[in-house]
C-alpha cells in the first residue's frame, strides 16, 4: 500500500466512522440487547408466554372471544398457536397489539403490541421503525460498514514489514493516552472483524429489496403464487382449521393461522414443524377458509426453494436463530465489541480536534503595529470583540499563523499580568525564512490572525535569589516580560541590554522612561571604543539561589555561559532561550527506524535526513514549525527506545526523562524509536 492510497483510506475510513458511526452504535446496542431474545424470550415475558399444562384445552374460537372482549373494536390478525403445553396462545390484531390468553383456563394473561415489552421496543429501534425508510437507512449504514470500516480497517490494520500478525493484534494497555485508544481499536477491531463482517453481509438482503431479489434470481427461486379459496360462506371455527392443520402437517411444532384480509383469500398457516434446521424454517398450509380443504401445502425441507432457504438462513443467521446459546454469545460480544470500536474510533478524533481546536487557537485582531527602530516593529494583538486572553507567564511565546500557511513563535514582550493584549516585537531579517518578511510586510492594522495559545519553555525559576538577565539585541523580548515580572513581585534582579548600535536598541526608550530604568544597563559596543564587552562583569560570581538568563544570538549565548561556568555558576542556575539554530548531523549519524505507536507502522530514518521530513514523505501529520529544535511544536511522546536529543527546547533534566523529543532535529540512539503518533 503506497503512502498516499494510505492516506486516503485513512481519511475515508474516519470519516466514514464519524458520519455513520451513531447509527451503527444504535444498530449495536439493540443487536446486543436482540441477541438473546430466542433464549430469554420465555423468561423475559414468562408472565404473558408461560402457563401451567392441561390436557384438555378450550376450543380456539373461545379464546379468540376472550381477546376481542379484551381488546374491543380492532381487526382480527392472527392466531399463534404451540402444540405442545404449558404456552399461552396469542391473538394478534391488525394494529400489531397481541393479547395473550390461557388455553386452558380462557384466562386473559395480558396484552402487548409486537414492538412493546423489552423486546419489542429493541426491535423497533433496530429496524428504524421511527423512519418511513428507515430499513433502507440501516441497510446503507450496514453496506458502507462492511466494505469502508470493515475492508479497510484491515486493510490498515494489516502488519507491515518487519511486524508479527501476534504484535498487531495485541492490545498493549501500557501505551499513553490516545495510543493506547488507538491500540484498543486496532485489537478489539481485528478480533470482531469476522463476527461483524458476518452481521453486516446477512443484514444486506434483509435491508435492501433488490440484494434478495437478486439472491432469488441467483437460486433460481421465484415466490409461488398464493391459492384462491374456492368456497362461500362463513369461515369455519378456527379450532376446526387449526385440526386441519395439524392433519396436513402432523410434525406441526407451532403455527400462526392468518385471518383472510379480504373476500377470496385463503387462510393462510406458517407452521414451524419440528426439527427444523431454524426457528425461521417454516413450512405453509393454504386452507379455504369456508369449507376447510386443503388448498396447497409446502413443506419447508421438500418445497421450499434454495433462494428462499438462503433468505431466511441469513435471517436467522443474523438474528441468533442457529447455533443455540453459545453462538448467541457470540454474535453479542461482536455487537458489544462495535460500541467499543465507535469509542475507540471518535475518542482519538475528538480528542485531537478539542486539542487542536480548544483554547490554544484564536483568531485575534492586530490593532496595532509601531515601529520601534528601522528593522523592529511591535506588534499588538487583542480579542476581537474586547474578551480577555488566557493568561501567560514570563519568558513564554505565542505561535502566530502568517500568510502562505507559515507558523512562526515570536516572545511576548508586556507584562504578564496583562490579560487584554499580547505584544510581540518582530526583527525583519531580509534572509529569514519569510515570517519576518511576512509580518512586516503583510500584516496591517484589522487584520485578523491564528494565535495559538502562549506556551513558555523559558520560564523564571520560583526563589527569592537574584536574576540576572542578559539580552542580545532582539533577544531583549522575553526578559522585558521578566523584569516587569520581577519588579512587579520586588525581587532582586538587573537587566544587561546588549546592542550593536543604539539605533539597535528597540526598547531603550522605554526602559529608560520606566521604573525598570534604576536596574537595567544598556550596553552599545559600537561605543567601547574598540574594546570588547566585558561578558564576565555582568554575570558576575554566582549566589547558591541566583539565576542567569540570556537570549539572543547563539554565539553570544554561549559566550555568556561559558564566562558564568569559568566564573563557578552551576549548570542549573543557567537558562536561555535560542531564535534560530542549526540542524546537527555527524559523521557517525546512523540510520534507525521509528515505529508509530496507534498505526504499528515503522519507517526507516536515513542518515542525514529528519524524523519529520520522513513522516511527511508518508503522509504522517507533524506540526513543525521552525524545524531547528528552538520552538517546541513538534515536540512527540516517546514511549520507548532512547532518543538523541539535538533540540534547543528541553531541559536536561526533560533529557533525562526521555519521554519527549523534537522530531525536526533529535535522532535516536538506539535501532528504534517507539513514538505517540
Amino acid at each position: 500500500m503506497t503512502p498516499a492510497f494510505r492516506k486516503k483510506l485513512v481519511w475515508l475510513h474516519t470519516w466514514s466512522g464519524l458520519t455513520v458511526g451513531l447509527v451503527l452504535v444504535l444498530l449495536a446496542l439493540t443487536g446486543a440487547g436482540m441477541v438473546l431474545r430466542p433464549s430469554l424470550d420465555d423468561v423475559v415475558n414468562r408472565d404473558l408466554m408461560v402457563v401451567p399444562e392441561c390436557t384438555t384445552p378450550l376450543p380456539l374460537d373461545q379464546l379468540v372471544l376472550r381477546a376481542v372482549a379484551y381488546h374491543p373494536g380492532d381487526k382480527l390478525r392472527s392466531v399463534e398457536v404451540t402444540a405442545e403445553p404449558g404456552a399461552s396462545v396469542l391473538v394478534s390484531f391488525r394494529n400489531r397489539d397481541q393479547v395473550f390468553v390461557d388455553p386452558c383456563t380462557g384466562h386473559v394473561l395480558g396484552q402487548q403490541n409486537t414492538y412493546g415489552g423489552y423486546f419489542g421496543i429493541v426491535d423497533y429501534l433496530h429496524r428504524f421503525r421511527f423512519l418511513e425508510e428507515g430499513r433502507v437507512v440501516a441497510g446503507w449504514c450496514n453496506a458502507l460498514f462492511l466494505v469502508v470500516l470493515i475492508g479497510g480497517g484491515v486493510m490498515l490494520w494489516w502488519p507491515r514489514k518487519g511486524q508479527s500478525f501476534a504484535a498487531a493484534a495485541r492490545f498493549n494497555f501500557r501505551l499513553p493516552g490516545i495510543a493506547r485508544t488507538v491500540s484498543l481499536h486496532r485489537a478489539v477491531g481485528i478480533y470482531s472483524a469476522a463476527v461483524l463482517l458476518l452481521l453486516a453481509a446477512t443484514a444486506l438482503p434483509i435491508s435492501f429489496l433488490p440484494v434478495k431479489n437478486l439472491l432469488y434470481r441467483a437460486a433460481g427461486y421465484v415466490d409461488p403464487v398464493k391459492p384462491k379459496a374456492l368456497g362461500k360462506g362463513p369461515m369455519l371455527p378456527m379450532e376446526e382449521l387449526w385440526q386441519r392443520t395439524r392433519a396436513a402437517m402432523p410434525e406441526a411444532q407451532w403455527a400462526a393461522l392468518r385471518y383472510p384480509a379480504k373476500a377470496g383469500d385463503a387462510l393462510e398457516v406458517e407452521v414451524l414443524e419440528r426439527n427444523m434446521p431454524h426457528a425461521d424454517a417454516k413450512s405453509y398450509v393454504y386452507l379455504d377458509p369456508a369449507t376447510g380443504q386443503t388448498l396447497q401445502v409446502r413443506h419447508y425441507l421438500t418445497d421450499v426453494g434454495l433462494g428462499r432457504k438462503a433468505y431466511l438462513y441469513f435471517i436467522a443467521v443474523h438474528s441468533g436463530l442457529v447455533g443455540g446459546i453459545g453462538y448467541q454469545l457470540v454474535l453479542l460480544a461482536g455487537s458489544l465489541a462495535l460500541v467499543v470500536q465507535a469509542y475507540s474510533g471518535f475518542s482519538p478524533y475528538l480528542r485531537r480536534k478539542l486539542r487542536r481546536t480548544g483554547p490554544g487557537a484564536m483568531a485575534l485582531k492586530l490593532a496595532r503595529r509601531e515601529p520601534l527602530t528601522a528593522a523592529v516593529t511591535q506588534f499588538e494583538f487583542v480579542h476581537p470583540a474586547g474578551k480577555p486572553l488566557p493568561a501567560f507567564t514570563a519568558g513564554s511565546h505565542i505561535e502566530v499563523k502568517l500568510p502562505d500557511s507559515l507558523v512562526r513563535q515570536y516572545s511576548l514582550c508586556n507584562d504578564p499580568q496583562e490579560r487584554h493584549r499580547y505584544v510581540i516585537s518582530v526583527r525583519r531579517h531580509a534572509d529569514s525564512r519569510g515570517g519576518s518578511m511576512a509580518m512586516h510586510q503583510r500584516l496591517k492594522e484589522g487584520d485578523i490572525v491564528e494565535i495559538h495559545a502562549p506556551r513558555n519553555f523559558f520560564p523564571l525559576r520560583p526563589g527569592s535569589g537574584r536574576c540576572v538577565l542578559i539580552a542580545g539585541g532582539i533577544g531583549i523580548t522575553p526578559l522585558m516580560a521578566m523584569a516587569r515580572q520581577l519588579a512587579r513581585e520586588g525581587r532582586d534582579f538587573h537587566l544587561h541590554y546588549c546592542v550593536r548600535s543604539r539605533s539597535d536598541a528597540a526598547f531603550a526608550a522605554e526602559i529608560a522612561a520606566s521604573d525598570l530604568s534604576a536596574r537595567a544597563t544598556l550596553h552599545v559596543t559600537d561605543e567601547l571604543a574598540g574594546l570588547p564587552l566585558h561578558i564576565r562583569r555582568l554575570v558576575g560570581e554566582p549566589a547558591a539561589d541566583a539565576q542567569l538568563y540570556t537570549c539572543g544570538p547563539a554565539g553570544f549565548m554561549e559566550k555568556v555561559f561559558d564566562d558564568a561556568r569559568r566564573l563557578g555558576w552551576d549548570e542549573g542556575q543557567l537558562h536561555k532561550e535560542h531564535f534560530t539554530a542549526e540542524v546537527k548531523h555527524f559523521d557517525d549519524d546512523t540510520e534507525f527506524e521509528v515505529k508509530l505507536a496507534r498505526s504499528g507502522k515503522i519507517v526507516q530514518v536515513p542518515k542525514h535526513r529528519t524524523v519529520a521530513a520522513v513522516l511527511a514523505e508518508c503522509g504522517v501529520p507533524l506540526q513543525t514549525s521552525c524545524e531547528m529544535g528552538v520552538c517546541g511544536t513538534c515536540l512527540t511522546r516517546v514511549i520507548a527506545g532512547q532518543a538523541d536529543h539535538r533540540d534547543q527546547v528541553l531541559s536536561a533534566e526533560e533529557r533525562a526523562r526521555n519521554d519527549i523529543f523534537a522530531p525536526c532535529c533529535s535522532r535516536a540512539h538506539s535501532r528504534l524509536l517507539v513514538v505517540d503518533l
